[in-house]
């Protein structure tokens, strides 16, 4: 079996492409849904309740994809500074990090 080596390398590789795509998301995507395009809700026609019907489920559309985003956002902002912090120590990690993934590993629920 190949032996496993920390490669602070390929980390900043990783950690260079989720900067990406939290740039993409930041100045592209959550704009438009903020302030573009996707801000206003289109007209839905003038079937007798259509708009009713159809301006609701955007709405909840639209605030469920905000969530979302922002959820994304915060994922995307805790794995870079993850990485970051991996890449500063040189991929020691504490004991109780330790314990805990392995405890995942074995099927243990950390919060029970």
């Amino acid at each position: 079996m190949p032996t496993r080596a920390f490669d602070p390398a390929a980390l900043e590789r990783y950690r260079q492409f989720l900067a990406e795509l939290l740039e993409e998301l930041e100045n592209e995507i959550i704009p438009s849904l903020s302030d573009g395009d996707l801000k206003k809700a289109p007209a839905f026609g003038t079937a007798p309740g259509a708009a009713e019907t159809a301006a609701v489920e955007y709405a909840d559309f639209h605030a469920t994809t905000w969530r979302n985003l922002q959820y994304l956002r915060g994922t995307l902002h805790g794995l870079i500074a993850g990485l970051q912090t991996a890449i500063d120590t040189g991929g020691t990690v504490d004991q109780q990090i330790a314990t805990d993934i392995a405890r995942l590993t074995e099927g243990d629920d950390l919060y029970a």
